[in-house]
């Protein structure tokens, strides 16, 4: 694989790129809001898909501050954290996988070494990780409250890479600003049905099947 000789490790993102489960994730949030003004659901599921890479915490504090205008307790925002668990929990076992992550994994397991970084919760992220058969995968996995901006960081360290000799992969604006900050080649990827909200400039494929030709002109 000619394209490795570029880089010395790939740092994945995992809802919407790894399994389909960023749909899941939306459709949850606004189970949580259900009984509330659809306006304000609304608001809720636009806010969520255009900020998919940020940790459910954050995510319920804003909502409750600044949608709602609630104070956003912590005893409410675990709750809200809790029901919104209760309703993705067995979807996030049975979902997906995004079209060619299966085949690139068993690829690249020999070859590179993998990073996932996720705004899901780190003790939720590792126990998918590991009931869906893909610890073997990944040399570290690091979810939510960590900062993905830390974590690259991290990768980069664990590596002895320079950010230029990282691939980040991921779905959502906040691992590219992230990436984008470092240095580091980032690929987005943006199905078919999903709102590019990326720049003209950023390397993109709408799945991971062509993974080996978008990752050649990520910059």
């Amino acid at each position: 694989m000619p394209y490795l000789d570029r880089f010395k490790t790939i740092i994945f993102d995992f809802d919407g790129v790894i399994l389909d489960s960023a749909r899941l994730k939306t459709a949850a949030f606004a189970q949580v809001y259900s009984c509330e003004d659809p306006e304000k659901v609304a608001e809720v599921v636009e806010y969520q898909e255009q900020n998919g890479g940020i940790g459910r915490r954050q995510k319920f504090e804003y909502f409750e501050r600044e949608v709602f205008g609630r104070p956003g307790d912590e005893a409410t925002v675990e709750n809200l954290c809790d029901r919104f668990a209760e309703i993705i929990d067995e979807g996030m076992l049975n979902c997906a996988f995004i079209p060619g992550a299966e085949a690139l994994l068993a690829r690249l397991e020999n070859e590179i070494p993998m990073h996932v970084v996720s705004g899901m919760p780190e003790d939720d992220l590792r126990l998918v990780i590991e009931r869906r058969g893909l610890s073997r995968y990944f040399r570290t996995v690091s979810g939510s409250p960590k900062s993905k901006y830390a974590e690259f960081r991290n990768v980069m360290r664990l590596e002895s890479a320079e950010a230029v000799e990282c691939l980040a992969v991921g779905d959502s604006p906040t691992e590219f600003h992230a990436a984008r900050k470092i240095g580091i080649p980032f690929l987005a990827i943006v199905a078919p049905d999903v709102v590019d909200l990326f720049p003209a400039d950023v390397q993109k494929a709408p799945d991971l099947i062509g993974f080996e030709r978008a990752a050649r002109l990520a910059r």
